[in-house]
This record gives C-alpha cells, structure tokens and sequence, in this order.
C-alpha cells in the first residue's frame, strides 16, 4: 500500500488524475493535509481546511462502468468502520448513496470518477472542523469523541494520517470482497447502518418508503399507490 503526501493542492482528485494519465495505474492514495479547490458530488464544493482527510485511492480495476458505484457503497461503509472505531457518542449511519452520517450530521462525502482502467475514489473526512451554513447538518470527529479518549499517554485520535492509516486497510478489504463478488456482504453491512431505511424519504420529486438497498446499489422505495421506484441516483432528503 503506497501513500503520497501533499501540503496543500487544488484537489486530490485531480492530482491523483494527473499520476493516472502519467502511467501511474496504483493502488495509490493521494492526500493533502489542505485543499483549495475540494469537490463533492455534482460538482459542489468541498471545504477542506487543514487538519481534516482529505484524500483520493487511485485504485486500479476493469469492472464495467455499471459496478462503478458498487466502489462508493463498499467505501462508505470502510469510513463508517473507521469513524466506528474512535468510539462516536452518537450512531454512525450510511446516508444513500455514499454519506457518513454521525448522529444524522454529516461527517464524510465520497466522490467516485472513472478512467479508462482505474477509479478515482475522493474521501473527505471532517476530523477537526466543519463548514457553517450548510444546507444540511455536519459535525466532526473530534466534537464526536469521549473527552477520556483524548487522555492519557496513548489517545485514541492522533491525527489525520493515522486515521488514513486504518482506513485504507478498511478500504481494501471491502474492495478484495467486492472483486471476489461479494458485494451481498457489503450490501448487507450497508443496510445495518442505512440511515432512514423504513421511513419516508424524498428523492428526485418523489415521496416513498426507503424499503431496500437493490443488488445493483439501487435505492428502493414504496410509493404511496403501493409500487415500488429504483432509483440509482439523486440527493435523498428525510420526513414526508
């Protein structure tokens, strides 16, 4: 496993990109200790301040483009298993398709691109701070942890590089399941963290029940004449 670090970039996305299109194929992680120009999903902007993860795994892979956001589920989970670990006083929930949530508030975002034989797997992380004046709730690591879990000779968070540190190992043992074709286990440790599952959810102008996670990573939901939607991508808001 090889670990390539920056002070300050644009973003790791974008960095580990350029490795890509120089002939690097990895596996290789690319992290900055600060961004200047972070994206999320739909191209929103990520703040990522110095003291948070920021970081991208160049992970090589021939899948079909359709097993793309199979990678985002079983790296979800891998940081909700790392951000476990550090023993939240709140749950730690998995919002659809790719959120980690600590006590409903947004913890991590993930963004997933495609080259020709590799992906691009972007991981922010809010371990010291989060932004204000979101459009939805965040909170960080730090705020989340036991005050006992700072104390003593060993404290349990040391930083952002020891926090890579666990989670890529995390990372690469739910990818070797993926790549084994294991994503029903994956799958299965998705749901037991899925936030909202059972209630009403709101997606792409529609109002149901989030029943199921589909084998395809679809989300599943009942409408109110009784049929069900799949929906395999859109931004979920919670309640009626």
């Amino acid at each position: 496993m090889r670990f390539l670090y920056h002070d300050t970039v644009g973003s790791t996305q974008d960095e580990a990109r350029a490795l890509y299109l120089s002939g690097e194929r990895g596996p290789l992680w690319v992290s900055a200790d600060e961004q200047t120009k972070g994206r999320g999903r739909l191209g929103r902007h990520w703040s990522s301040p110095s003291g948070n993860l920021a970081v991208t795994c160049l992970h090589p892979t021939t899948a079909e483009p359709s097993q793309a956001a199979l990678y985002g589920f079983a790296a979800s989970l891998a940081v909700a298993e790392t951000i476990e670990r550090y023993r939240p006083t709140k749950l730690v929930t998995l919002k659809w398709p790719n959120d980690v949530l600590v006590g409903g508030a947004k913890i991590s975002g993930l963004l997933i691109e495609r080259e020709a034989e590799a992906l691009l797997v972007g991981i922010g992380v809010n371990l010291l701070s989060h932004p204000a004046n979101t459009p939805y709730t965040a909170t960080h690591l730090v705020a989340e942890m036991h005050d006992f879990d700072f104390q003593g000779p060993e404290p349990l968070f040391t930083g952002a590089r020891a926090f890579l540190a666990v989670l890529a190992n995390e990372v690469a043992m739910r990818f070797r399941q993926l790549e084994k074709g294991s994503f029903e286990r994956i799958r299965l440790d998705w749901m037991i963290r899925a936030h909202g599952l059972g209630e009403s959810v709101s997606v792409n102008g529609m109002t149901g029940i989030f029943t199921n996670l589909g084998p395809d990573g679809a989300l599943c939901l009942r409408l109110p004449d009784g049929t069900e939607s799949r929906v395999h991508a859109g931004d979920v808001s919670f309640g009626a």
